[in-house]
């Protein structure tokens, strides 16, 4: 698991927690190496060296793949072995793949069924290229194998392990904090996010939320309870309060259950009033708001949050009623920012005075559609991606506003 100068310093993996769980679950032995600096890629040919694993997989995001490409490089010079990668940017971006040659193949989607199937083949030397999910190359022409169905009944899946990420210790370094997802999907469009990119790999135009069973998720917080210490809850999920139904059972039974502090994410177009309250007994005591642009076009016509600036305005003032913490998000230098939009945006968020106001520099990602639209226009500039900080530089060059004025914004943003 790489995680060099990632956005994010010492997070879980859920990917990862549930790729480790199925497997064990089957009989399997998994083993973890967190990369941090380029340091650790000693670590990593150490524990190849020492392990002589028959398969080494990668997940990755976008801004990773240089170094997960870095790494996969160097195995194949020390080990004879299979060497696979999925996660995001592989879902989105398979085509990449033609340019990497050190992989024997990327897995596409919600893979932890299909990668099962795939290590079971190449366990008992069977062809394991004919599982699904599964795409490679063959005679220099990508081959995509059939995506399974999305996992709809997510309680056939076990707690993700988090045991081979020594997660007690990421809890300590995140303030006390154990992170926990109820769903998975998310079927908002907004162009610079990889929901809709993974919808369109599975052929549909939205990827559709599908729920835990709230009695799963309360057991899997006593899991946690009685393996790790901590004192506060993270729910990670996009769309915590999206099903009114199931958010008022779970409310309902947690607060019965449990006296543990909680963050959750709120979307300001289907919070109301009674949520918070609700959030609110129930014992949350932050929500993540997302602005990202106080500017009504670039944040409903470039972005496509499709969000009234009345129901942000809303959102902030219950949440505040109910004498909750607020994290607001925010994104700066999509095409079409200028100097004025960017203002719009620290002026609204000065207006709603958030306990912590928060901001991140646009990134094009491969296959999603504002990052397409950045490379069809030939907005992207030249870059070392083994340098790029992601969400904290630009890639763009924009013609409304100089990369010096928008790193002035972004570093004195609060």
């Amino acid at each position: 698991y790489t995680n060099i100068d990632g956005y994010h310093v010492d997070t879980y993996n859920f990917g990862i927690g549930y790729l480790s769980s199925v497997l064990k679950e089957h009989g399997f032995s998994t083993e973890l190496v967190i990369v941090k600096t380029k340091d650790d890629y000693r670590a990593v040919r150490e524990a190849v060296l020492e392990c002589g694993p028959k398969i080494i997989g990668f997940s990755s995001v976008s801004s990773q793949f240089v170094f997960v490409s870095d790494i996969a490089k160097m195995v194949r010079n020390i080990h004879h072995c299979i060497v696979v990668c999925g996660g995001v940017h592989p879902t989105i971006f398979p085509e990449c793949l033609s340019s990497v040659h050190f992989f024997d193949g990327f897995f596409i989607g919600e893979s932890e069924f299909s990668f099962l199937d795939f290590v079971t083949a190449a366990i008992q030397d069977r062809d394991y290229k004919k599982t699904d999910n599964f795409c490679y190359l063959e005679d220099g022409r990508l081959v995509k194998n059939k995506l399974r169905a999305k996992i709809q009944n997510l309680e056939q899946l076990p707690f993700p392990d988090r045991d081979i990420f020594n997660y007690q210790s990421i809890i300590d370094e995140n303030d006390n904090m154990a992170t926990l997802i109820t769903n998975r999907g998310c079927p908002f469009n907004c162009t610079y996010c990889s929901n809709h990119a993974i919808a369109h790999a599975y052929g549909a135009e939205r990827n559709l939320t599908r729920y835990n069973s709230v009695e799963n998720v309360l057991a899997e917080i006593d899991m946690l309870r009685s393996k790790f210490k901590f004192k506060k809850l993270w729910f990670f999920d996009d769309l915590f309060i999206l099903n009114r139904a199931w958010l008022n059972e779970f409310l309902s039974k947690y607060k019965k259950r449990f006296d543990i502090p909680f963050i959750c994410q709120v979307r300001p177009d289907v919070c109301t009033r009674e949520i918070i309250l609700a959030l609110k007994k129930a014992g949350c005591y932050k929500v993540f708001l997302s602005i990202e642009s106080a500017n009504d076009y670039i944040r409903n016509v470039v972005m496509k949050r499709n969000i009234l600036k009345a129901q942000l305005e809303n959102s902030f003032m219950w949440a505040k009623e109910a004498g909750l913490e607020t994290l607001s998000a925010n994104i700066i230098g999509v095409p079409g920012e200028t100097e004025e939009t960017i203002l719009e945006t620290i002026y609204f968020n000065r207006k709603m005075n958030p306990t912590v106001a928060g901001v991140n520099i646009f990134s094009p990602y491969e296959g999603t559609e504002l990052g397409d639209y950045c490379r069809q226009k030939g907005l992207l500039k030249e870059i070392d991606s083994h340098f790029f900080l992601d969400r904290r530089q630009t890639k763009l060059i924009l013609p409304t506003i100089s990369e010096k004025k928008l790193m002035r914004y972004y570093e004195r943003f609060q």
